[in-house]
Formats: structure tokens, sequence, C-alpha cells
């Protein structure tokens, strides 16, 4: 599975770090990313619900 926050439409809620704050994190900026894309299969349900829960819809999952 991947996942990919597109920070044009983050607007730095965190609720997707409070689901998986060691999938997404918060910069600076207050915008959500991921370190890395490729997220191990015993961690997809907590990417699954980060991306649910987001109000923006910015996170993006495949695979």
């Amino acid at each position: 599975m991947r996942v990919r926050v597109d920070r044009s439409l983050c607007r730095g809620h965190g609720v997707c770090c409070v689901n998986a704050p060691d999938i997404f994190h918060i910069d600076e900026n207050d915008q959500a990313f991921v370190e890395d894309e490729e997220v191990p299969s015993s961690r997809h349900e907590d990417a699954r619900m980060g991306a649910q829960n987001c109000p923006e819809m910015a996170i993006e999952i495949s695979g």
C-alpha cells in the first residue's frame, strides 16, 4: 500500500496524525506529510483510518 498527502488540499487539522502518528507527520507549515509512502501491511488499517477521517480528503491510498 502507498499513501500520499496532497499538500495543496491539506489544512493541517492533524486528524491523520492522531490515527497513525508513525505514518503521518506535521511539518513546520502545519501540513501533513509521509516520510515513506510505502506502508507496511501491519499499518494498513491505521493508514486507511487516517485517510477516511481527513476533513479535506487530502490523503490518497493506492495499492
